[in-house]
């Protein structure tokens, strides 16, 4: 029994030895297949890393082309400048810029148009007013002329003590005639004092537009030191050919103003010119006897004595003494 026993626990080892040696097998295989996936695990990842390397190449390929692109953008970008004249001075502007200027300038000549238009029509009107006015005037002065003429010549006192109705109605006729002549004179001082304003307002205008006439023609004079200068030397100039004051205020026309400005410079250039003392050229001044000669005996012993210098010779010494002694 107790062999049995003993039998059956070695089989029972032989049996469990035997069972657990496939097991280590497996482990040794498993623990080896590790090591070789880990070599083809390897080799796949440097194949990765060659296919990155590769893949690499196409992404610095497309950096660089975003790159350009990006600077042709920023150069597409830029936008395109023209030069234009803006008060003599040239001037860089964008095509937008341009376009916004020639729209405001459209705009601008636009409007100026229609504001000719509105004046001419407006002076056109006013024509019209003041030859109604003319008119109206004239016919007042006409009515005033046959009240004066058709005024009887009637004896009130007489009339009084010999028929008082009579008297009291050609009293009342006198009135009324008195009223008429009144109201017409009334109505002359009216108009009189509306054509006065009319014409002071058009000297007005007429000197607003003489005065930018002449600046338009002298740019020089919107400097107020410059202008003032000039505009004394205008007057002095302009009376001393005989102009008086009164003669200078009544000068409305810029064309005159430009015309005695040119005299007044002229004349202020040729008095210039008068207090210059001309430089007398007598031509060329007389040489000394000997002067020439000395001229070149100067020039010889210079040459003389550099080549002395250079040769140190006894011969090159005596020229040199004897051009010194001339």
């Amino acid at each position: 029994m107790a062999e049995i026993q003993a039998i059956n626990v070695a089989d029972a080892a032989t049996a469990i030895s035997a069972m657990m040696a496939p097991e280590e097998g497996q482990a040794q295989v498993d623990e080896t297949q590790p090591a070789e996936v880990s070599d083809e695990d390897t080799e796949v990842a440097a194949s990765e890393d060659d296919d990155s390397g590769v893949e690499d190449a196409p992404d610095d390929e497309s950096a660089e082309e975003q790159s350009e692109e990006s600077e042709e953008s920023e150069e597409q970008e830029q936008p395109q400048t023209f030069t234009v004249k803006v008060d003599g001075k040239e001037v860089d502007v964008t095509l937008d810029e341009l376009q916004k200027g020639y729209s405001r300038t459209q705009d601008y000549t636009r409007k100026t148009q229609q504001i000719a238009e509105v004046r001419k029509q407006v002076e056109q009107e006013t024509q019209a007013v003041r030859a109604e006015r003319q008119q109206y005037a004239q016919l007042l002065g006409a009515l005033q002329a046959q009240l004066q003429v058709s005024e009887p010549q009637v004896d009130l006192e007489r009339l009084y003590n010999e028929d008082p109705i009579e008297w009291v109605r050609q009293k009342e006729v006198l009135r009324e005639r008195q009223e008429k002549a009144y109201a017409i004179q009334a109505e002359q001082q009216r108009l009189s004092y509306v054509s006065q304003q009319e014409q002071q307002r058009a000297m007005e205008e007429h000197l607003e537009s003489q005065k930018d006439a002449l600046l338009a023609a002298l740019p020089e004079w919107k400097d107020p030191k410059k202008a003032k200068a000039e505009k004394a030397l205008v007057l002095e100039s302009a009376k001393s050919v005989g102009f008086s004051d009164e003669d200078l205020k009544s000068v409305y026309d810029h064309r005159l103003v430009l015309l005695l400005r040119k005299a007044a410079m002229y004349d202020q250039m040729v008095s210039k010119r008068q207090g210059i003392k001309p430089v007398v050229n007598n031509g060329p001044r007389p040489a000394k006897p000997g002067a020439a000669g000395r001229v070149s005996t100067t020039t010889e012993s210079t040459r003389a004595k550099q080549r002395l210098a250079k040769t140190g010779r006894v011969d090159d010494a005596a020229s040199a003494i004897e051009l010194l002694l001339r």
